[in-house]
């Protein structure tokens, strides 16, 4: 027990080097920040994405195969689950490639994919399209699109040879779980933010914290914290722990990826004694993150994702590029604040709270009623 204290102790001491610090600029209100979050209780409606089509006749009989950025964070292969089910009644296969979140394994499943002559492969939140250009170039050489899922903001470039893209509005969340922060802590927060760098997504969400502290946060702090995928489950809990030991007046983290950061975030407000003084927001909505949103202690709110609406996005694109028809623009896909004024609305098992136009609406969009 000694050992393993010494060693504790060693890793903390060591991550404190990798957190870098910044301080916000002094501006507007913190009720601005309430009133941003306020706008974005409500249950979304489903807008189609692109024109009607027959997926049955485009696309039944062609597979998905899908890279999942590690198929150990539940959020990720809760959506790569949900768009094997949603496929099925349409007569699309789905493979889902098993992985660590390596990239060597990623490469792997690209090489598997065209050695299987699948008819889509899908990068699935988090893979960077960038450091696999020779296999997507590949993959086009034999008529395979790559289609990038969860992984850019609507407004971010993305890379080349790409053939489909389901972007989400990461900025937006990034806005909106910085404005927990400064809400609830009545313009005095004083957080660290948790960054995974690696994943593209996160310039995006950090460009949109950065934004709503310098609009309403006067004299609050920023401190940042980054891990790689492969690092989440063995470096995020030192580096809070070291944050936390080091600034005793910290009393927000703000996690960017939920069910990839809270729970070791969590462990370290624990460990540091400072459940009840230090809060956690974060962004995802994967329901046992949302759980912890109801329970209150160290979640006070999750900008949700509807995990089964991202499947049914990915599932419209991928079909509608399979079955030769032009790849949407927008996926419209949308976010949803939860916290303890409507978490109760996620029901027992916290997937509920969006309403049921998108399934209607999709199955109509694919001529399936």
């Amino acid at each position: 027990m000694k050992q393993r204290g010494s060693i504790l102790a060693a890793a903390i001491a060591a991550a404190a080097v990798a957190i870098a610090t910044g301080v916000a600029a002094p501006t507007a209100s913190w009720t601005g920040a309430q009133a941003n979050l306020n706008k974005h209780k409500a249950v979304p409606t489903f807008v189609a994405p692109g024109p009607a089509f027959n997926a049955k006749a485009r696309a039944g009989g062609k597979t998905i195969f899908i890279i999942p950025a590690s198929s150990q964070i539940p959020f990720v292969s809760t959506i790569a689950n949900h768009i094997k089910r949603i496929a099925g009644p349409v007569g699309v296969k789905v493979t889902i490639w098993q992985n660590q979140g390596q990239p060597s394994q990623w490469v792997q499943g690209m090489n598997a994919a065209i050695a299987q002559r699948a008819s889509a492969i899908v990068l699935l939140a988090g893979n960077d399209p960038a450091g696999l250009q020779p296999q997507i170039k590949a993959a086009k050489a034999k008529g395979i699109p790559t289609i990038v899922a969860h992984l850019y903001d609507d407004n971010q470039p993305a890379a080349p040879n790409v053939g489909g893209l389901v972007n989400i509005p990461y900025k937006i969340a990034g806005r909106l779980i910085a404005d927990q922060a400064i809400a609830d802590t009545k313009g005095k927060a004083n957080a660290i933010v948790v960054t995974i760098n690696q994943v593209k997504s996160t310039l995006p969400m950090v460009a949109g914290i950065r934004e709503e502290f310098r609009k309403y946060c006067s004299g609050c702090k920023l401190k940042f914290t980054d891990v790689t995928i492969a690092d989440v489950a063995t470096k995020i809990q030192p580096n809070v722990q070291a944050a936390l030991t080091g600034d005793p007046g910290i009393n927000y983290v703000i996690a960017l990826y939920d069910s990839a950061e809270v729970p070791f975030a969590a462990a370290a407000i624990r460990a540091a004694g400072r459940t009840g003084r230090v809060k956690v927001s974060t962004f995802n909505g994967t329901p046992e993150i949302l759980k912890m949103v109801k329970q209150g202690d160290i979640v006070t709110m999750n900008v949700g994702e509807n995990l089964e609406w991202i499947g049914y996005a990915i599932a419209d694109q991928s079909m509608r590029i399979m079955g030769g028809l032009e790849p949407v623009k927008n996926a419209r896909v949308p976010v949803r604040v939860f916290d303890k004024t409507n978490i109760a609305q996620a029901g027992p098992n916290f997937t509920s709270g969006w309403g049921n136009s998108y399934v209607s609406g999709y199955r109509k969009l694919w001529g399936l009623r």
